[in-house]
């Protein structure tokens, strides 16, 4: 896996949260399978420290599960205006839907479509 300030300088820069997630842990294995997108995990204790994280490594976008506490209103709130222009992705475990944050929600059947919509945003 590429060191951090080597995937900060890359023009994707997705940080996947809560690692211990089995659904999270395949996304990462795929996104690295995709050679234009980087995945980093996040190791960030609370909040604030993912906040300074997603601005640390200039991320373009976050990639969330919908049972992550960062996906509340609040806490996606304060997280898109600290960043106006970051994208915000919420993967719904229990659907094939995935909410997009400042553009718009697609339905995905594959794996492929959810690497076509991570590179579309």
């Amino acid at each position: 896996m590429d060191q951090p300030w080597k995937v900060a300088l890359s023009t994707n820069c997705l940080i996947v949260i809560e690692d211990d997630s089995p659904l999270n842990f395949a996304l990462e294995m795929l996104l690295d399978a995709n050679s234009g997108i980087k995945a980093v995990k996040s190791r960030a204790n609370d909040f604030q420290e993912f906040v300074d994280e997603v601005s640390r490594l200039r991320s373009e976008v976050v990639l969330l599960e919908d049972s992550s506490t960062l996906t509340g209103k609040n806490s996606l709130t304060q997280l898109l205006m600290s960043n106006t222009n970051l994208k915000i992705i919420v993967i719904l475990r229990d659907s094939n839907y995935i909410h997009i944050f400042r553009k718009e929600e697609i339905k995905i059947q594959s794996s492929s479509e959810l690497i076509e919509a991570i590179q579309s945003i």
